[in-house]
C-alpha cells in the first residue's frame, strides 16, 4: 500500500543458494498495473514510476521545479546483501511497503545483528518510521518505553498516525552451515527452501 493509501506493485525476494551464491531482488510497477502499457515483444509490463516524480507536484505538497531530463525517481528500495567473513554469516534481506521500506529493513537487521533476535521476531516487530513530512509514526505495540525516551530526549517533534503499516520485509541469515528463511506475516508472506 502506498502513501496515499492506493494499493501498490513492489515485491521482493531474498535468495541464499547452495553455493553461497546471494540475490537480493526487489521489483516494482508502481501502481496497479504500472503504465498499464507492455511490451508486446516480452510481455513484460511497464512501470510507471516516473509518477513519484509528479507526486511532488499534488496541491498538499510544496511547489517544487519540475523533473529535469535524466532525472530519477526518488526509491525506497533496499535490496541488501550483508557478509561477516570472519563469522561466515551472510544476511540477505530486502521489503516492500513504499516509503516504509527503508525503515522496517534497516529495523530488521539492527534486531537481528545488533540486538540478536531471531530471524522471524526481528521482522516481526514492530517498527517506527519519520515519514516524508518528519512526523514520527509508531506501528501499533511498539515498545512504549523507547517512544517515552525518545520524546524525552527532544528526538521527537511531532507525530502522526498511520492507520495500518503494511511493510513486508523478506530475508534468508546463513550462519555457518545453518540457514534461517523468514518472510513477514503483515502481508501473509511465506519463506521456503530446498
Amino acid at each position: 500500500t502506498g502513501v496515499r493509501g492506493n494499493r501498490m506493485g513492489t515485491s521482493h525476494v531474498s535468495v541464499l543458494g547452495e553455493d553461497g551464491s546471494a540475490v537480493a531482488a526487489t521489483s516494482t510497477i508502481n501502481t496497479p498495473f504500472g503504465a498499464m502499457v507492455y511490451s508486446p515483444r516480452t510481455g513484460i509490463l511497464l512501470n510507471n514510476e516516473l509518477l513519484d516524480l509528479c507526486w511532488r507536484h499534488m496541491p498538499t505538497s510544496p511547489i517544487t521545479p519540475p523533473p529535469v531530463p535524466g532525472e530519477r525517481p526518488p526509491s525506497s528500495m533496499v535490496p541488501s546483501i550483508l557478509v561477516n567473513k570472519g563469522q561466515g554469516s551472510k544476511l540477505v534481506i530486502g521489503g516492500a511497503g513504499g516509503e516504509l521500506i527503508i525503515s522496517a529493513v534497516a529495523q530488521t537487521i539492527m534486531n537481528k545483528l545488533w540486538l540478536g533476535f531471531d530471524l522471524t521476531e526481528a521482522i516481526a516487530s514492530p517498527i517506527l518510521h519519520v515519514n516524508s513530512k518528519g512526523h514520527v509514526e509508531y506501528e501499533p505495540k511498539f515498545n512504549q518505553e523507547v517512544q517515552k525516551g525518545l520524546q524525552d530526549r527532544g528526538q521527537i517533534q511531532s507525530q502522526s498516525q498511520r492507520p495500518v503499516f503494511l511493510n513486508a520485509v523478506q530475508a534468508v541469515f546463513q550462519e555457518g552451515p545453518c540457514v534461517y528463511a523468514a518472510s513477514d506475516l503483515r502481508k501473509a508472506g511465506k519463506a521456503s527452501g530446498y
